[in-house]
């Protein structure tokens, strides 16, 4: 098995530049996910100056985590905006979602792009019965939406189910070769790309940003973060407002694609199909907040076990994905903090291919200043009700719960015997011994906001348990938001 995403497999691109000197853009997009690069692609015929830089390669982060689905039968959200809101905003989203869709598929036919894209039907499933009722208020919640659909027993696979809502005209594809198409077509226009380009710290000077990475500085007149967890904005309380999720994903060969994509109400069971060389089953589960069971191996093999009793038993690829979850269940897009030049799209709840999609047509319509009708659905700066009020004060109660086990816990009791954590020269310390007997030690503290990390075994690197940012075993970092190195010297 490959300890990797099935979107990799193949995928071949020549690395562009890294930033060698200091710039001046009009606009600058920080992270080349679905959400930057659509982004840029939606600026690409204007006459603004416009850069893309992003810390590793483009399309390699988050979004080559996912599991690729295009759908509005999103788990329970729909119930979840109803309770927060009221029935015009679920058709306001509802609506919004089937409209990124079909962005998504203009795109793919004027443009010819190869991504296996394909249009079938979702299903929102159960096989308990105590969340038959959720199903029954979905189901409610679509006749007042005059949304058409079908009420089931089962999927159309042999798989444990008692109830299911179901629509039709969804659609999954592959996001790698979409993202990398949309890339080539921003080159082609002239978007000015940069790759290993990592975004240190982000400041207001006159009517500029002054965005530093490493070695140089980008002059910005508009800024988008587009870089999943937006790392820079602890002024604006971001972590506060907001948790990671992490969920495990495992992808195998099975005999025939089946033509739908399904997802349970409650622990989540994901499942959808492939066909590319092969056909693939994909699918995702055991999602929980991020410091929840942070025993990767043993989730790995629950997981796997899974696949192979109920879907395959010939699994090809395993990986893991982090979501930034919300409290509303809506994704927040726009303008931060009622800032004209500075934008944000994140937030999507697990269902990034298509909020990311949507995010990079309003914020490029707002760039422009073009109306767009979901604008306001999104605004980062929409009030406060008190199910959102609430649902806050328990983002921050979890976050601070994760903050204090990971400052009480040291050596977690499913660590191998050649990874420790001790103090060494007033130092709390993360230590791995390799195969040939040499220490690797980093500092055990998140540079990001003090958090102690946590050893992940099975890709080896140490991981932190509040943001996800994540480091090898010599203390490098490899995924944000943290943009600082643990390397003891």
């Amino acid at each position: 098995m490959n300890n990797n995403s099935l979107w990799l497999k193949g995928i071949k691109t020549k690395l562009l530049s890294s930033l060698k000197e200091d710039i001046t853009t009009d606009v600058l997009i920080i992270g080349g996910g679905i959400t930057g690069i659509s982004t840029a692609f939606y600026l690409k015929d204007t006459k603004l100056n416009v850069t893309l830089i992003d810390s590793d390669k483009i399309g390699y982060g988050a979004s080559s985590k996912t599991t690729g689905k295009l759908t509005y039968l999103q788990e329970l959200i729909l119930n979840k905006i109803k309770t927060n809101y009221n029935i015009k905003t679920v058709e306001q989203y509802i609506e919004s979602q089937k409209y990124a869709i079909d962005l998504v598929k203009d795109n793919i036919l004027n443009y010819n792009i190869k991504c296996n894209f394909e249009t079938n039907s979702s299903y929102v499933f159960t096989d308990q019965n105590k969340y038959i009722s959720k199903l029954k208020e979905l189901n409610n919640i679509l006749i007042k939406c005059k949304i058409d659909h079908k009420i089931c027993t089962n999927l159309p696979i042999k798989y444990p189910s008692k109830y299911a809502v179901k629509v039709n005209n969804t659609a999954v594809f592959h996001p790698i070769k979409y993202i990398l198409a949309l890339k080539d077509i921003c080159l082609e226009k002239g978007i000015h790309m940069y790759e290993k380009t990592k975004a240190i710290n982000l400041e207001k000077e006159d009517e500029y940003y002054i965005v530093k990475t490493k070695s140089n500085k980008i002059r910005a007149k508009k800024v988008v973060l587009a870089c999943h967890y937006p790392f820079f904005l602890i002024p604006g309380l971001f972590p506060f407002k907001t948790y990671l999720e992490k969920s495990y994903v495992a992808s195998g060969i099975v005999n025939k694609n089946k033509m739908f994509n399904a997802i349970s109400c409650k622990d989540i069971h994901s499942i959808r199909y492939h066909s590319d060389a092969k056909d693939y089953v994909i699918y995702a589960g055991l999602s929980r907040p991020l410091g929840q069971n942070m025993n990767n191996e043993k989730n790995f093999d629950e997981l796997l076990w899974h696949v192979r009793s109920n879907l395959t038993k010939d699994i090809k690829y395993y990986w893991f994905n982090y979501d930034v979850m919300t409290p509303d269940s809506m994704p927040i897009i726009g303008h931060y903090q009622s800032d004209p030049n500075l934008f944000i799209g994140t937030g999507y709840n697990t269902w990034g291919m298509t909020n990311g999609s949507l995010a990079g047509k309003i914020i490029s319509d707002l760039i422009k200043g073009k109306e767009n009708k979901y604008a306001h659905l999104f605004n980062p700066s929409r009030k406060v009700n008190i199910m959102k009020a609430v649902n806050i004060l328990n983002y921050d109660l979890n976050s601070s719960v994760t903050y204090v086990l990971s400052k009480l816990k040291t050596n977690y009791s499913f660590y191998p015997k050649n990874v420790k954590v001790e103090m060494r020269n007033g130092k709390k310390c993360g230590i791995y011994i390799d195969e040939e007997g040499c220490e690797h030690v980093v500092s055990n503290i998140c540079p990001h906001m003090k958090c102690n990390l946590v050893f992940n075994a099975v890709d080896k690197t140490w991981d932190c348990p509040c943001h996800g940012s994540r480091f090898d075993i010599d203390g490098k970092v490899i995924k944000g938001p943290s943009v600082y190195n643990i390397s003891i010297k």
